[in-house]
């Protein structure tokens, strides 16, 4: 185990104790927070009129792998997760909500 943790997205080091002194060592909460950033996915692309069905029913079907894949403690099947994000970010536009949730996403499902 290494000196450093990640909280909320930064490294911190051996003396340095995250918000409520909660130190997440590693990534015990990855499947909690990919889950939350899809149901925020889901949430944003139904809230917009430009929106299609099928990226509304991409990212339903990503936000329950995620949490199927929570649930039984098991790695997300990457071949749907890369298709769900495909098809989501195809004509968002830069800079967008939908875009950066995606994208964030892709990032923590990935890297």
């Amino acid at each position: 185990m290494s000196g450093t943790y990640n909280f909320n997205g930064s490294i911190n080091g051996p003396t340095n104790i995250g918000e409520n002194n909660v130190i997440n060592i590693g990534q015990q909460d990855t499947a909690a927070q990919t889950l939350q950033l899809a149901t925020r996915l889901v949430g944003w692309l139904r809230e917009q009129d430009t929106a299609t069905p099928t990226q509304i029913h991409a990212a339903e079907v990503l936000r329950g792998e995620l949490d199927r894949a929570a649930q039984e403690r098991r790695a997300a099947e990457p071949g749907l997760i890369q298709r769900s994000l495909q098809t989501i970010t195809l004509g968002l536009g830069a800079g967008t909500t939908g875009l950066t949730l995606a994208q964030e996403l892709g990032r923590m499902l990935t890297g």
